[in-house]
């Protein structure tokens, strides 16, 4: 248990200690660490990587409640005309589909999530304290944005918390990374969506 929140200060530390953004590069030093985090934790602590994935109602279940909470999110966002700040990043398809689903689930399901279970077994605790971890990193937003965002902000600490519940979850039930990783991808697809249509 201890190991895990050493994880846990370690990568904040890094995460958002260092100045990425003043890195020159056309994609984000930000990502190449979170990788290299959640590959070399993976072969110290010999955590297992299963990608395989079959389709059963289960996969069906959880696809349905991701969506309907995106579907939710996005419809709440529209509701209270909170402002988004999605259009300041640019290349915006690769980060909310490619990246940050993939990237996001290997260090917070694949590391944080698989060294909490190797600790206290996978019980449903270890998906909660995850997913609480999972929403906090999303307050980093408050240090480089502007105030008009920060109801966006505290908006998204909500949605964020129940997706990683979600994708911990699967990730219990399926034991693939690949479970959570196409969750996460399935909502930040109706998010990005919503944001093609001008909804938010």
């Amino acid at each position: 248990m201890i190991s895990f929140f050493v994880l846990v200060i370690v990568y904040f530390s890094f995460s958002w200690g260092l100045p990425w953004h003043k890195i020159p590069s056309t994609i984000s030093f930000s990502y190449i660490f979170d990788f290299l985090f959640a590959l070399s934790v993976s072969f110290f602590f010999r955590l297992p990587w299963k990608f395989r994935w079959m389709l059963t109602k289960q996969t069906l279940k959880a696809t349905l409640e991701v969506l309907l909470l995106s579907v939710g999110s996005v419809l709440a966002i529209w509701y209270m005309d909170i402002e988004t700040p999605f259009r300041l990043v640019n290349n915006l398809e690769w980060h909310l589909l490619l990246f940050a689903p993939i990237l996001e689930e290997l260090v917070f399901r694949q590391t944080f999530q698989r060294v909490l279970i190797s600790s206290v077994g996978g019980k449903y605790v270890t998906s909660m304290l995850v997913a609480a971890i999972f929403a906090f990193s999303h307050l980093v937003g408050l240090s480089v944005l502007s105030v008009e965002y920060v109801p966006f902000i505290g908006f998204q600490v909500f949605y964020t918390f129940l997706l990683g519940l979600i994708c911990g979850q699967a990730l219990l039930r399926f034991h693939s990374v690949f479970a959570p990783i196409f969750l996460h991808f399935v909502f930040n697809l109706v998010f990005y969506l919503a944001l093609q249509t001008e909804l938010i």
